[in-house]
């Protein structure tokens, strides 16, 4: 597909870097999305954010379901599984909450963007305008903004930035969590593990990256800012990497501390089910609590006075290694071919592969070899890595034979 520029149309390549990185939900941009691309071009860009944030098999199963297409077991199954679901159960009633839910939360939200850009100087159409594809990008955790400077012209603001954190953190949490909170509202009821998990350890990963951006770059980029601000937007910076891709504060002028707080907050990610990527929250949780039982000696993984089944830590575990697998790999090609410092291709890759969008200014430079390394790394961090594990957890069977223990020491 080639989307048609301002003064020229986008080559192949840069074009479909631009239709990966907005169905992949991911932010990176080799254009300015609203200097370079027409109107017609930048609502392809949106509807591809709107599918990407949805999913694809939410989104195939929600046009099945629209022209009132019989939805298969096979169909039930992978879209089961997309949201971590080990039974097909109910599926379409998720379908509909998931889409309610998006459509109602990104609606409502247009509102505060509308009247935060009406007092940035905006007309009442681009106020419009600019809300609602800020609002759709911030929801799906995509991180495109029609902005040269993303929101950095927002630093010293409380409506589009607040606006649009509360938008990341909500498509974050996964829309299984989304549901229970919808029903913690209409009657009380006790959330599930998997959504206590999501939620405590989404309030410890921003709590902590507020602590530690803010610190670090108190003096350095925050330094003309007052206290406040300095804070808000060290809380901005701790939640865009959550896989958003927005920056208040360009990361390049950040210290080498925040770039690597930031990379890590990348890399971990949002949670499972939800419309952004990395390794997800509840795998580092899992491994946290693994580990933690391992210290105290315990021959099994409690939870919550619940056990984590052994399969659930072997998950875990594969994840993780296929993840830094894939960004090893993804950034020794980028090395092969580019002539960037190794501190912006780490953070490019880093980004690409947990959709996020962040980037240190280099993107728009790659060639067409490295901009090609980061759409393969964009596609297999949205889409590879949960189909494949899925198909790992498809094809799990009973061993017939039981094999003796073996002593390996490790550490």
């Amino acid at each position: 597909m080639l989307f048609n520029a301002g003064p020229r149309p986008l080559g192949v390549v840069d074009a479909l870097f631009t239709a990966t990185s907005a169905v992949c939900v991911t932010g990176l941009t080799v254009v300015e999305t609203g200097k370079d691309l027409t109107m017609a071009s930048q609502l392809v860009v949106l509807l591809l954010i709107q599918l990407g944030g949805l999913g694809v098999m939410t989104a195939t199963t929600a046009f099945s379901l629209l022209i009132k297409e019989r939805i298969g077991l096979r169909q039930r199954m992978f879209f089961a599984g997309g949201f971590g679901l080990e039974s097909p159960a109910g599926v379409i009633r998720l379908l509909i909450r998931i889409l309610s839910l998006t459509f109602a939360i990104e609606g409502i939200c247009v509102l505060p963007l509308y009247w935060g850009f009406m007092r940035a100087g905006f007309t009442h159409r681009e106020s419009l305008y600019n809300a609602v594809f800020h609002s759709v990008s911030a929801f799906c955790n995509a991180g495109f903004s029609l902005f040269s400077d993303n929101l950095e012209d927002f630093s010293m603001g409380i409506l589009v930035p607040g606006t649009v954190m509360f938008l990341i953190v909500l498509g974050g949490l996964g829309f299984i969590v989304l549901s229970e909170l919808r029903e913690l509202l209409r009657k009380p009821l006790k959330l599930s593990v998997q959504s206590r998990l999501v939620l405590s350890t989404t309030a410890g990963l921003i709590l902590l990256g507020t602590l530690l951006l803010s610190l670090s770059e108190w003096n350095h980029s925050f330094g003309e800012m007052s206290a406040g601000w300095k804070i808000w937007n060290g809380l901005f910076s701790s939640i865009t990497p959550r896989t958003a891709g927005f920056d208040t504060v360009a990361p390049a002028t950040f210290s080498s501390a925040s770039l690597f707080v930031i990379m890590i907050l990348m890399i971990v990610g949002a949670s499972p089910g939800s419309t952004g990527g990395g390794f997800k929250t509840t795998t580092l949780a899992v491994l946290l609590v693994s580990t933690w039982n391992a210290i105290r000696g315990r021959q099994e993984v409690r939870l919550w006075n619940r056990r984590i089944p052994f399969k659930i830590i072997l998950r875990s575990t594969t994840t993780i290694v296929l993840y830094l697998s894939t960004l090893a790999l993804g950034l020794i090609m980028l090395l092969l071919l580019e002539p960037f410092p190794f501190r912006s291709l780490l953070f490019e890759a880093a980004s690409a592969l947990g959709t996020v969008g962040l980037s240190l200014g280099i993107t728009s430079g790659l060639s067409n070899a490295g901009k090609i390394v980061l759409v393969l790394m964009m596609f297999w961090g949205r889409v590879g890595i949960v189909t494949f594990l899925y198909s790992l957890v498809k094809r799990e069977a009973r061993e017939r034979v039981s094999y003796p223990d073996v002593e390996i020491p490790v550490g």
